[in-house]
């Protein structure tokens, strides 16, 4: 099971906050993604990530409109690898 809370703070002073379990039941899994809305900014001023061990990351001055791959103890933001769709699912 995994758990982190994620609290993103927009340029408008406004925080939100996200906490993702992992977990599911036969045949699924809830979803280890988490998204918070910019409205019209193009980047938030901090990304802060509280882990099951303790350990608080912050990340600053984050671009939006993107998808980051997280790592605990990494304080490197890097992109999330999107899988390429099969041949059957690009010709539905």
């Amino acid at each position: 099971m995994r758990w982190e809370r994620g609290q993103e703070s927009s340029p408008g002073g406004i925080s939100q906050i996200r906490e993702i379990a992992g977990g599911g039941s036969y045949l699924s899994q809830s979803d280890l993604r988490a998204s918070f809305g910019l409205g019209k900014a193009m980047r938030t001023e901090t990304v802060e990530v509280q882990w099951p061990s303790g350990l608080r990351q912050m990340f600053r001055n984050v671009e939006g409109d993107k998808f980051y791959q997280i790592e605990e103890g990494n304080d490197q933001l890097g992109p999330q690898r999107m899988a390429s769709p099969t041949r059957a699912e690009k010709g539905r």
